[in-house]
């Protein structure tokens, strides 16, 4: 599964993504942000299973995004209006960030 069609909304930065199955998603750029992949932002396991983590950058409620480039075949880089763009969204972890009403459902039911 892979996006087929990416579109930015100018007035909100919403994220929509036709993805190869014919679902629908969308993503809200602060929610999207907020869950950054990357070791920076989550922290990363190291030597003798210490876990290293640095102090939160905090997302604005305005941040948007800037650019949004392909990573292989396999997720998107996303630089955003913050600075910020070490994140890679795998095209799984996108899917289950998806925040549409059918998603949105099957999440409450779990």
């Amino acid at each position: 599964m892979e996006p087929k069609e990416l579109n930015v909304s100018e007035n909100d930065g919403r994220i929509f993504i036709l993805w190869s199955d014919g679902h629908k998603g969308i993503y809200d750029p602060f929610n999207l942000r907020s869950a950054c992949p990357c070791a920076m932002c989550q922290g990363e396991p190291g030597v003798f299973g210490k876990y290293y983590r640095t102090s939160k950058m905090e997302v604005q409620p305005s941040v948007q995004p800037q650019e949004i480039e392909s990573v292989g075949r396999y997720g998107l880089k996303i630089t955003w209006t913050d600075g910020h763009d070490l994140g890679i969204y795998t095209f799984d972890y996108l899917r289950n960030l998806c925040e549409c009403q059918e998603c949105g459902n099957a999440k409450k039911k779990n």
